[in-house]
């Protein structure tokens, strides 16, 4: 894979696109807004998933303007670990990526509904978080990192598995089952 390229402001240049379903743990979120905010991301993994999390891209949004899609690299790693690893990020607007939704309707059908069904028509925005495929590292880490943006969006995450969508309850749990100790 070749390392994105951003511009002064830390947005990624040129086309940024939805990626398959199938290879990122997608949220949905009723969100527009695909600010990404370091510090915000930061607290919250530390103070709720007990991670550390870094934010690559120092992302600037002058006079209040936004990319209409982003990409950015997050490293994670868990709280008294060294060991960082990298995943990337990918936001853009819902009607450029009618794969994801049709994904999360599918995640909810698997459930019964279960409420998903009614959060999933007001998705505005689409977060996907894949591993870095440069770097050897954690595989929990890119779900920690959907964890920790569906807690601060109010997003469902669909696995890339597919199935059964859920929220941060689930993710926690996915987390502990796999050893995570946040």
């Amino acid at each position: 894979m070749i390392p994105p390229d951003y511009d002064e402001n830390g947005w990624a240049r040129g086309a940024v696109t939805a990626l398959p379903p199938s290879e990122v743990w997608t949220l949905l979120s009723p969100e527009a807004d695909g600010r990404v905010d370091g510090v915000r991301l930061t607290h919250q993994a530390l103070t709720f998933f007990r991670a550390r999390l870094a934010v690559v891209q120092t992302k600037r949004y002058p006079a209040g303007t936004l990319p209409i899609a982003d990409r950015v690299e997050i490293d994670l790693g868990e709280k008294g670990s060294t060991t960082m690893t990298r995943v990337m990020v990918v936001t853009l607007p819902i009607d450029r990526a009618p794969e994801a939704l049709a994904a999360g309707y599918a995640g909810a059908k698997a459930i019964g509904g279960a409420g998903f069904d009614a959060i999933l028509p007001r998705t505005r925005r689409v977060w996907q978080v894949r591993e870095w495929l440069d770097a050897p590292g954690d595989a929990r880490a890119p779900l920690a990192v959907a964890a920790v943006l569906a807690s601060l969006l109010l997003a469902p995450i669909v696995p890339p598995e597919g199935g059964a969508i859920f929220g941060v309850k689930g993710a926690r749990e996915r987390l502990t089952r796999r050893g995570f100790r946040g």
